[in-house]
């Protein structure tokens, strides 16, 4: 038995062929929880259903033997189809169980998931204070405190009315959070099994992304030394000398990266890492540095190959600087991903095959593997709320079919077809 049982809910197929053979890895958002969780003498279970498959009799066997009082998952738009079976299946086997859940799609979709599934609570943004202050209300204070202080909740009445309580403040010094208990989920199971996130929040403000609306404008990082010790601690733990860290751009503060360079140099280990980057920060001197220090892969967003497109998305970065980056990180023999899309709002025929043009350039001239994904207006993001002011036509009101393989949008210039056969000759790129 145990007081909590976090799922990890599976993807679609698309994503789970892709995800399992090359990028698949832990969910360190639920992990992060559990060690905060148990920092407070909870006892936490995590199933992580993109990676584990269960029989209907095997969960169900499952849940009866954790026996949990609160069941937390995380979500996503192409699982939400899922996540709502899921939800009835538990509390068929568990009737008296809450069921909570988080992450970016429950916390931009709240009113759907508490009102077209058997969700009770749905945590909005950072959730270890809030789902701290969850088990205690619903375990230890056996739902006598007050739900209106738990920050970050929102919930159901009495009356069937959707509560919507304040925000959560942000967690502002992440160093005191324990590190992620990597224990709790099959990690040989993953592609890349050793993972670290080193902040929250994205400095970048692209229209496309969800990043600045789920995290706020802040950007909040851990020191050099805390990210150092994680990594020691993974080798000394489970003698791992390969991680990558999942920032949306870990090199925002050159500084910070430096001198987590210099104390991974300094161990005298051959570590061997990756990292996502912006292609602005990138010089001569900086790639050198990360490479000497293990930094072996790294990823670019290239997004469009048009530099007036750029500026409409708030990329903030050029054709030129992504090319000298990547140019640079084939020099020092990197292993390099660039990623793009295919049908902006401001997209036309002309600049989408221009961007695959280049595409193929990068992938030709520096060994770049490029990946192509079709616009997908996430809600959250700037271009699913300007939507209709930026001539976005969205044809579904499916959450489970907003993926980046499947076109479920026309633009003013181009055609739901246009966008099928555009993301077909990118998938052709693939390396």
């Amino acid at each position: 038995m145990v007081d909590v049982l976090l799922i990890n809910l599976p993807t679609g197929e698309w994503y789970r062929e892709k995800l399992k053979d090359s990028n698949s890895m832990p969910p360190l958002g639920l992990l992060y929880i559990a060690a905060y969780l148990e920092k407070f003498d909870y006892t936490v279970s995590v199933l992580d259903m993109a990676v584990e498959g269960y029989s209907s009799q095997e969960l169900q066997e499952l849940l009866k033997e954790k026996n949990p009082k609160i069941v937390g998952m995380s979500t996503y738009n192409e699982a939400w189809n899922t996540q709502k079976a899921l939800c009835k299946f538990v509390k068929k086997v568990l009737p008296d169980a809450v069921i909570s859940a988080g992450g970016a799609f429950a916390s931009f979709c709240y009113e759907a998931v508490l009102n077209e599934s058997l969700t009770d609570y749905v945590l909005v943004g950072e959730g270890e204070y809030s789902f701290k202050n969850l088990a205690d209300f619903v375990i230890r204070d056996n739902k006598t405190g007050n739900i209106q202080d738990i920050h970050g909740l929102c919930y159901k009445d009495e009356n069937g009315n959707i509560q919507v309580n304040s925000a959560e403040c942000r967690i502002q010094n992440l160093d005191e959070l324990p590190f992620p208990d990597r224990d709790l989920v099959p990690l040989e199971k993953y592609s890349i099994g050793y993972t670290i996130s080193t902040s929250r929040g994205c400095p970048g403000n692209c229209i496309f992304c969800s990043s600045r609306a789920f995290w706020g404008k802040q950007v909040v990082m851990r020191s050099a030394k805390s990210v150092f010790d994680e990594v020691m601690e993974i080798y000394n733990k489970y003698g791992i000398s390969l991680f990558y860290i999942t920032d949306d751009t870990f090199t925002a503060s050159k500084k910070r990266c430096l001198e987590f360079c210099e104390m991974l140099n300094d161990t005298g280990i051959e570590f061997v890492w990756g990292c996502e980057s912006r292609a602005d920060v990138i010089n001569e001197e900086f790639i050198e540095i990360l490479y000497k220090a293990g930094c072996h892969k790294i990823q670019f967003g290239l997004e469009s190959a048009d530099n007036e497109i750029l500026k409409k998305l708030k990329k903030h970065v050029t054709i030129e600087q992504i090319e000298n980056a990547v140019k640079l990180a084939s020099k020092m023999g990197m292993h390099i991903q660039t990623s793009y899309i295919v049908g902006h709002a401001f997209d036309t025929k002309e600049t989408v095959e221009k961007t695959l043009k280049f595409a193929e350039h990068l992938r030709n001239e520096y060994g770049a593997r490029v990946v192509c994904s079709v616009n997908t207006p996430f809600p959250g993001t700037e271009q699913y709320d300007r939507r209709e002011e930026l001539g976005i036509k969205i044809y579904t009101d499916d959450w489970g079919k907003f993926v980046l393989s499947n076109p479920i949008i026309s633009t003013n210039n181009l055609s739901r077809n246009d966008l099928r056969y555009y993301l077909g000759q990118g998938q052709k790129l693939v390396n």
